[in-house]
């Protein structure tokens, strides 16, 4: 088997990761990086570098970053306080847990306007700080779908050249 192949069969290997990325709550990094990590091993590190799987660990960890905080610093600049953030996050879950993976969004949003409204915030500073966690946690989504495509491409870069 060419070498060539075998990087093209992984990066196939990889194109679910890709689409989970875009799904919140799914283990995308963990799916991208656990395959690069078996390519490496298969290939004796050949190929993709330690420093190589270095890098590829880095765009893991900021993806990590941006999950946990993206919704969480929307929901903090549109003014939310730090108790309606906590029931972003339990709302959020509880969002996933009855209808995933949309779910997160509806519950983040509803568990920020409750706690802001228990608050007693004005409805429209409870609908702000919302909205900012829905524009936040959407755009954590988006961020995350880029990362994961230049994830699978360095991979592929490193692994070709």
């Amino acid at each position: 088997m060419s070498h060539t192949f075998f990087v093209f069969l992984f990066g196939l290997l990889l194109l679910p990761g890709l689409v989970m990325a875009f799904i919140p709550m799914l283990p995308a990094f963990w799916y991208l990086f656990a395959g690069v990590t078996v390519f490496g091993f298969v290939d004796g590190f050949t190929h993709l570098s330690l420093q190589n799987l270095a890098v590829l660990a880095g765009l893991f960890l900021l993806s990590i970053l941006v999950d946990s905080g993206s919704g969480l610093l929307g929901a903090k600049l549109g003014g939310a306080g730090w108790k309606s953030l906590l029931f972003g996050m339990l709302g959020g879950l509880l969002g996933f847990l009855i209808m995933p993976p949309v779910g997160i969004f509806a519950g983040l949003f509803i568990g920020i306007l409750i706690g802001e409204l228990l608050r007693n915030r004005s409805q429209d500073q409870a609908l702000r700080a919302a909205s900012g966690a829905l524009l936040g946690a959407v755009a954590g989504v988006l961020i995350n779908g880029i990362l994961a495509i230049i994830f699978v491409a360095s991979f592929i870069l490193f692994a070709l050249f």
